[in-house]
């Protein structure tokens, strides 16, 4: 599923979906006026957006990615490999856990009940 949502150019927040509308363990795109971003529902609950471009190969394909999570440091975090060169980045920092250079930006969210807003960053 892809979301294509009329919000006013350049606003700070969208709310994009509701959180039952994500499927757990899964990636959905949503294409806003300054860019595109991948919505993840882990399966504890946990709701992430981060850029829908591989930080590393530029393609518009990490809402496709695998979802699932690493142990670092003792702690379990939520993770995302992207499907071409399955670079694995943690959903919470966007930190490359397999050695790229790049980091994958991820995007503020923020959860009201079920709706999902997400926040513009400052950089776009």
């Amino acid at each position: 599923m892809s979301l294509v949502l009329d919000t006013p150019l350049l606003s700070e927040t969208a709310t994009v979906c509701r959180v039952s509308d994500l499927e757990p363990g899964w990636g959905v795109a949503a294409l806003l006026d300054w860019g595109s971003v991948a919505l993840f529902r882990t399966v504890t609950g946990e709701v992430f957006a981060v850029d829908h471009r591989c930080a590393c190969c530029g393609a518009s394909v990490v809402a496709r990615g695998i979802v699932g999570d690493r142990l670092v440091a003792g702690v379990r975090v939520p993770t995302v490999a992207c499907p071409l060169h399955k670079h694995v980045f943690r959903l919470d920092t966007g930190e490359c856990l397999t050695g790229a250079p790049a980091a994958l930006p991820t995007v503020t969210v923020s959860v009201d009940g079920d709706d999902i807003t997400i926040h513009r960053p400052s950089s776009v």
